[in-house]
């Protein structure tokens, strides 16, 4: 173990730690900032056994406004008794022990050389002496046992003589060196990964009848760069500007003239200015024919939102029962929907009649997402054949955008003997009958790093169903957690997310969600990644609901009109306590979305100049239930009770 002074000062400059702000967070500590007390003076997600321990412990523990980071809070602690342990200590997180942490934190104290001691875990301390000027202090340690509960660990500021130290921006992260301090929480933000010098990503799935394609690409290096590609040693052609400035994020778009059909393997390089290739990575490109008919439906991998022939769609879609009747596709239509999500048996005998209703559907505006529905007491094979002989015989029809191949595998698929992996077969046969579309399967549950039953390998969409209303303390919360799980995972694989949202309120269901939560579920939706907004199911007994879908509808339109931008992207997600969030760029701006998944006001900070490396000077609202201020380069959102917001950052 060892420990060291990183930083003397009494004010750090913020240039001292601007170096980290578009790096992924390695604080596993959550709260480190302060901010969050709902309990007076002590901050959530720490604390301390000292009352059991001093009797008189008013005024011992107090938060002030004196830290060194700007942005953050100081924690107070006095010890009035001599000898007594005084231990401050995080919360218990699952990690695991047996590998080295570092654990840094800001001291000062109210005299000089006072002893202070650092733990990470039970097992590991160091002591250092605490100055009356802030100093920054990282101790490097492989604990053993770090908690009493196994498999979780804690960090200590522990104090024994008598008088008063602060301390602020603790950090603990993996690994033996410390970074610059953040008081962003590592699991709750997602920002591009910085560790390789270069990402490309191909934009689309498929093309078959552009004349170029556009490469996504992310420099990390520090020098200035040429882009360029190749299929094996055929150089592809650019079609515009292909350099890339130091750090720069941008589309490059080349030539498909020269590429055959087929998949293939994309090396991309970068090379600086005197030649030298100094990063590669590889993609996957795909060309197809041109579709003789239907639509044609691409995933944008880095928006992952679905293209529909060539223009962008984020779809808001109605789902219906079976024995579907034409009157309902006017009402939903006129509320705002763009989609509807039929039951489609697999029995040749009804087909003719779900073309009937996909040409009314066509005829309103409506897309379809054909929600198949194979017998369940068969091989999977036969279940496979079933639906690509369905997908051939429908697939030549213009409302269809997606195959709905199969519902809850995991409740019934391996009953009559069949195995999880035999749902790869089922896709793999539907997407080699309709390669045009994309095919899904949907879940009702959620596997931490590889989505549901049968994989995310088996379905072009992370797609789940969750109906928590009524049965739940906070459902929105429940929501929120579960949407971020899914959008963690589909992220780095450019899969778009698909939720069912609650639409009905009885059988299995406790209550419908009211207008409020209905609208503030579409917006976290969307916040965090989700592009297929699904609602289950047509109609409900609200009459309040229901007129509140139009309004709904409406916002999506305007949202998806800035998230589907040509050169539009993503630049952070995150949440902090109830606030979920996302900063964005889109035409040329930046933008802040918000939304409040809780039932009780929130004021919460989102920590701008860490997310984006920028000093914003003020926030221009778009569209707003609350209100919003900047102060040291946090945005601090003022929302109601699932409330929402909009701003643009200048």
């Amino acid at each position: 173990m060892r420990w060291a002074i990183l930083a003397i000062g009494m004010v750090l400059n913020w240039a001292a730690v601007m170096g980290q702000s578009v790096e992924p967070p390695r604080n596993l500590l959550r709260n480190s900032h302060f901010w969050f007390r709902t309990n007076g003076e002590v901050p959530d997600w720490w604390g301390t056994n000292a009352p059991e321990l001093v009797r008189e412990w008013t005024g011992c523990v107090s938060v002030e406004d004196s830290s060194p980071i700007q942005g953050t809070r100081a924690l107070r602690l006095f010890n009035p008794q001599a000898g007594t342990a005084l231990r401050w200590q995080s919360f218990a997180y699952v990690l695991p022990s047996g590998k080295p942490y570092t654990f840094s934190v800001y001291l000062r104290s109210e005299r000089p050389d006072f002893p202070v001691t650092l733990g990470i875990g039970y097992d590991r301390r160091t002591t250092v002496l605490a100055q009356p000027v802030w100093r920054r202090f990282a101790f490097t340690a492989t604990p053993q046992r770090g908690h009493w509960a196994r498999g979780r660990l804690i960090v200590t500021v522990t104090i024994e003589q008598a008088g008063t130290i602060w301390l602020a921006a603790p950090q603990l992260e993996a690994g033996e060196s410390p970074s610059d301090y953040t008081p962003l929480y590592a699991g709750d933000v997602l920002l591009p990964p910085r560790a390789q010098p270069l990402r490309a990503i191909v934009e689309c799935d498929a093309y078959a009848t552009e004349s170029q394609f556009r490469l996504w690409c992310e420099s990390n290096l520090s020098v200035p760069v040429t882009v360029r590609c190749r299929l094996g040693d055929n150089w592809l052609k650019p079609m515009g500007d292909a350099t890339l400035p130091p750090n720069m994020r941008r589309f490059v778009p080349f030539s498909l003239a020269e590429v055959p059909i087929g998949t293939h393997v994309l090396t991309v390089e970068t090379v600086t200015t005197q030649g030298e290739v100094v990063a590669t990575t590889t993609d996957r490109l795909t060309k197809l024919t041109p579709p003789s008919s239907g639509a044609f439906v691409q995933v944008d991998r880095v928006r992952r939102h679905l293209v529909v022939n060539g223009a962008p769609f984020v779809v808001f879609a109605q789902g219906i029962h079976a024995s579907p009747r034409d009157w309902w596709l006017s009402d939903i239509a006129a509320h705002g929907f763009n989609a509807v999500i039929p039951m489609v048996p697999t029995d040749p005998a009804t087909w003719a009649t779900t073309r009937a209703f996909m040409d009314e559907a066509h005829r309103r505006g409506l897309k379809v997402i054909a929600w198949l529905r194979p017998p369940g007491d068969q091989s999977a094979a036969a279940i496979a054949d079933a639906i690509a002989e369905t997908v051939a015989a429908l697939r030549d029809h213009p409302a269809v955008i997606a195959w709905y191949l199969l519902d809850e595998p995991e409740g019934w698929w391996e009953r009559d003997g069949r195995r999880e992996e035999e749902l790869l077969t089922v896709y793999r046969t539907a997407k080699q009958t309709d390669p045009y579309r994309p095919a899904q399967l949907n879940w009702y549950r959620w596997t931490d790093g590889k989505g549901g039953y049968g994989s995310l390998q088996a379905s072009d969409f992370g797609s789940l169903d969750y109906y928590p209303f009524g049965r739940v303390e906070n459902p929105m919360g429940q929501v929120a957690d579960v949407l971020w799980r899914m959008n963690r995972d589909c992220r780095p694989l450019g899969k778009p997310v698909a939720f069912w949202q609650q639409m009905y309120g009885y059988d299995d269901a406790v209550r419908e969600p009211t207008a409020d939560e209905a609208r503030a579920h579409t917006w976290l939706t969307l916040i965090l990644g989700g592009r297929l907004i699904y609602w289950f199911v047509y109609k409900p007994m609200s009459h309040q609901l229901w007129r509140a879908m139009p309004s709904i509808a409406a916002e999506v339109q305007k949202l998806a009109a800035l998230l589907t931008r040509p050169d539009a992207f993503e630049r952070a997600v995150g949440r902090e306590g109830a606030l979920y969030y996302a900063v964005w760029d889109s035409g040329g701006a930046t933008y802040l979305l918000a939304v409040n998944a809780s039932y009780t006001p929130q004021r919460t900070p989102v920590f701008l100049r860490w997310l984006t490396g920028q000093d914003w000077r003020f926030l221009k609202p778009i569209a707003t239930d609350g209100s919003a201020t900047l102060r040291d380069g946090i945005a601090w959102a003022q929302l109601p009770p699932l409330g929402v917001g909009w701003w643009q950052l200048f």
